[in-house]
């Protein structure tokens, strides 16, 4: 098996909640740069530890190269240092050019930069030829560049493998996974893993969050904090302190999925925004029909629900 290069470690991010931020178009589909800032400023005054940027959530699969690395630059510009920002690299177009999107996302700022599991082998290769595929794009970038995983659903959702988690820890050149397993027994079987390792686990589902902070996941990056972003925020704070009322709040999370996981998202998530308060447009690349009636009647009932949580939370 390939042999990571040692590097040396840097500070841990801080835990808590690192929202998959939403990118706010104009109708005509042009970026939005004030509404990125506006997304960027909410996601910071709603309690988020740091962003997760340029990811799927932001729609970058339908933006060019260029336009993903301005998105990085603008959120970092705008967010000045004040929570630490994981910017994707999100490209299916080889590990050259890949190598080469990473490289801009990190001289643009980024504290840690996010490749996409599934773009550096194919669904069929092994643990080890994906190993081998990661230590060739490590040759090809800056040995400062310190990198975050993301167990994207496209092209095709890629876990990673025992064998793999364990080469990217001791590697000590990824610092952050994005765990979309969706399971607590192989999460905790990952957390054991890391362990005493620079790589932090941070948990994309909802359904599994409290159970896996309390088995030491260092928190919560999923698209649920799109949409509530307060709550999330708050459990990832407080889910000892206050476990009670954080187990109360996580069965209502458990219920939200109709609203927050349906084919309209992102626009969905912008339109409960908009609902908010906050001055976006709904416009999604990916999703430019816009959202259905019965999705427009849940989130007008996730709505009312949120702000019952945090009347409560705020009493």
């Amino acid at each position: 098996m390939t042999k990571p290069s040692p590097q040396p470690s840097t500070a841990r991010l801080p835990a808590g909640s690192y929202p998959a931020m939403l990118t706010a178009f104009h109708d005509d589909g042009q970026i939005d740069w004030d509404g990125v800032s506006r997304l960027t400023d909410q996601c910071i005054e709603a309690g988020a530890s740091g962003i997760f940027a340029c990811g799927l959530s932001a729609e970058v699969l339908q933006m060019d190269d260029d336009e993903k690395v301005q998105l990085a630059e603008h959120i970092i510009r705008r967010t000045a240092g004040r929570i630490p920002i994981v910017a994707g690299a999100i490209s299916v177009a080889g590990t050259k050019s890949l190598a080469t999107l990473i490289t801009r996302v990190h001289d643009a700022g980024a504290d840690h930069v996010a490749i996409g599991v599934s773009h550096l082998a194919d669904e069929q290769c092994s643990d080890e030829e994906w190993i081998a595929q990661a230590n060739n794009l490590l040759q090809r970038i800056p040995a400062d560049v310190q990198l975050a995983m993301y167990e994207c659903p496209l092209p095709y959702h890629r876990l990673l493998g025992d064998q793999a988690i364990r080469w990217t820890a001791e590697s000590k050149r990824f610092m952050f996974l994005k765990d979309t397993c969706c399971n607590i027994d192989t999460i905790r079987r990952r957390l054991d893993l890391l362990a005493g390792s620079p790589l932090q686990l941070f948990n994309a589902n909802a359904e599994t969050l409290t159970a896996s902070l309390r088995a030491g996941a260092d928190g919560f990056c999923g698209i649920g904090a799109n949409f509530m972003p307060e709550l999330y925020a708050w459990l990832c704070a407080n889910y000892d302190r206050e476990p009670k009322l954080a187990e109360e709040l996580q069965r209502f999370l458990n219920t939200t999925f109709q609203a927050t996981e349906d084919a309209t998202y992102p626009a969905s998530a912008k339109s409960f925004l908009q609902r908010r308060g906050l001055a976006i447009g709904a416009y999604s690349r990916k999703v430019p029909s816009g959202i259905t009636t019965e999705i427009n009647a849940a989130l007008d009932d996730l709505l009312a629900k949120n702000e019952a949580w945090l009347a409560r939370l705020n009493a």
